[in-house]
């Protein structure tokens, strides 16, 4: 099974039904299952299973049930009512999934896009009629002309890597956010928020530290069988960290393979926690190292996406994904990604901050200045300075930090101070420091959704970003998740019956660091050549001297930032991957 796909054009054409057709034809011929729907002023082709029909309405993509785990079929009548009276607010409330809902109103279609939803939902307006599609390639059936580069966007992809908002780095494409609606007229289209992350922080909730745990256990452990029982036997990339941990132990009762894969320098080599893990869940360990030498610096991973939203080394994870896949049948990946910004991972004192402002300063404050002091092995003074000093109202924002790291004086002006316009980092009203640094983390953990590549054999599912655990935690006050000095306390209190303790009280994490040096290392000539010679070059948006030295030493040594440094790569790769993108 794969992601579904779809094709939409919104608004009055006379000849949208043939021009579907003819394009359903040609994707039916490469054998592909097509389904077209039409109406008036709404014509909808899907690739994959049939969309489901609801009270004059669709939905792409899997959808599910808060109250039982397991894939809906069929929606009882009166959530269909529910549905259309809300305009889409109680499918967001009552369900949850990877869809796209197609809602019928008054004025015509609003298009709902589910929050942290696997399909993607890209748009062009022309008035009076508005396409949309799941992925660039669907669009370029339909004729539209090529998109050129938007030079402003890739300045500020370089600065603000992880953000994704309603923009692309593609001239008049737009995206629309998951937990967003849109609204297309004769005159344009309309993007309004249904889902934010700040609706499900309450600093005045009662619940107790136990009830969160039991929360937070039930919502992962629902959310992993359901997506289980959607996408069928699926396998897990174990790291042996925290969070794809927890994956396997939810996953050992759905006889899941487990895959963990490791480098050349030790550094890189997780396999004695991983097989920790296996052993524990009682289930094999499948073990593959990764190759530089298979590594293609000119190929981007992201040519079919509106931003460089893929990494270079994520190039032989997926080749080692497809070969595994292959040999064992596996419908779907699932990894841990997105933990650390759904367990609220935060690096700071804020949660200090938050527990100060909620409950005075006392006994609780000075405790949870303790674990952020021993967690960040720093001296109490400094903690607590740093966390008075987030309690002044004029501090108390949301703010992501750019990475300026080799970019030139004007990358840095045209990416600007301010990070891109993005919902969630305008907080309703002054937050708590805390609150405001889980929010903006998992705002950068929509990278991790909107980089899978909708046209892949083996889908990435990503349990951890799943709405119900996403709510359960942002229900937790941020000083809770600090414990003995280790972060996402809670998630290891929940897991801990499950997992060897070794494992639950682990303090190191792995990185692909070492693997990103053995890449600039093997394939220096090749990323010298690249961007010393290269677009980014050209338009004048990296630091060239800065790099000319760089890649001048004899001897190729890996800078300590090499990842700042190959997210250039990524970017002057997806320029070159597609002719005419970058006039």
């Amino acid at each position: 099974m794969t992601l579904a796909r779809y094709l939409a054009l919104l608004g009055p054409c006379e000849d949208a039904p043939e021009r579907l057709r003819r394009i359903g034809d040609r994707l039916a011929h490469e054998g592909h299952r097509v389904h077209i729907h039409h109406e008036r002023d709404f014509t909808l082709l899907v690739l994959g299973d049939p969309p489901m029909e609801i009270d004059a309405s669709l939905i792409v993509g899997p959808l599910f049930d808060r109250r039982h785990p397991g894939p809906v079929d069929t929606l009882a009548p009166e959530d269909q009512a529910k549905i259309r009276a809300s305009r889409g607010q109680h499918l967001i409330e009552r369900f949850w999934g990877g869809y796209v809902a197609f809602l019928r109103t008054n004025e015509g279609i609003d298009l709902l896009r589910a929050p942290f939803g696997d399909l993607a939902c890209l748009f062009v307006h022309q008035a009076p009629r508005t396409w949309v599609a799941s992925d660039i390639g669907l669009l370029k059936r339909t004729g539209m002309a090529p998109f050129a580069t938007d030079w402003a966007m890739i300045a500020q992809h370089l600065a603000w890597p992880y953000l994704r908002g309603t923009w692309t780095c593609l001239e008049k494409l737009m995206a629309l956010p998951s937990g967003h609606k849109l609204q297309s007229s004769m005159t344009g289209v309309r993007v309004a928020p249904l889902w934010s992350p700040w609706a499900f922080t309450d600093p005045d909730q009662r619940l107790t530290r136990d009830e969160h745990v039991e929360k937070i256990a039930r919502a992962v452990t629902n959310s992993v069988a359901t997506l289980t029982g959607h996408w069928g036997r699926p396998f897990l990339l174990l790291s042996g960290g925290l969070d794809s941990s927890i994956l396997a132990a939810t996953l050992a009762r759905h006889e899941a393979d487990l895959l963990t894969l490791y480098t050349r320098d030790p550094i890189g080599d997780e396999r004695a926690y991983a097989a920790q893990v296996a052993d524990h869940v009682s289930r094999p360990l499948i073990e593959a190292r990764r190759e530089v030498s298979e590594i293609d610096p000119l190929r981007s991973a992201a040519g079919g996406l509106p931003w460089p939203a893929r990494r270079l080394f994520e190039q032989e994870t997926m080749r080692q994904v497809e070969i595994v896949a292959g040999e064992n049948g596996a419908a779907a990946l699932m990894t841990g990604g997105g933990g650390d910004n759904v367990f609220c991972a935060l690096q700071s004192a804020a949660p200090v901050a938050d527990r100060l402002l909620v409950e005075g300063p006392g006994r609780g404050m000075l405790d949870t200045a303790r674990e952020i002091s021993a967690l960040a092995s720093a001296p109490m003074p400094t903690v607590l300075r740093s966390a008075i000093a987030k309690v002044m109202p004029w501090r108390r924002r949301s703010i992501a930090h750019p990475d300026h790291a080799y970019l030139s004086d004007e990358a840095k002006a045209r990416a600007g101070a301010s990070p891109p316009a993005h919902p969630w980092l305008t907080p309703p009203s002054p937050p708590l420091p805390g609150v405001a640094g889980h929010i903006r983390l998992l705002a950068l953990a929509q990278s991790f959704s909107e980089g899978r590549d909708p046209a892949a054999a083996i889908p990435t599912i990503l349990p951890l970003l799943a709405q119900p655990v996403v709510e359960a935690c942002l229900a937790v006050p941020s000083w809770l998740w600090f414990e003995k000095g280790r972060n996402r306390a809670l998630a290891r209190r929940a897991f801990a019956p499950h997992l060897p303790r070794a494992i639950v009280e682990r303090r190191s994490k792995g990185t692909p660091d070492s693997f990103q040096g053995e890449i600039f290392e093997h394939h220096h000539a090749t990323l010298r050549g690249m961007l010393l010679g290269g677009v980014l070059a050209d338009r004048g948006l990296i630091d060239l001297p800065r790099l000319t030295r760089l890649f001048s030493g004899s001897v190729p040594m890996a800078p300590p930032d090499v990842g700042s440094l190959l997210r250039l790569v990524d970017v002057e790769a997806w320029l070159r991957s597609a002719p005419g993108r970058h006039e």
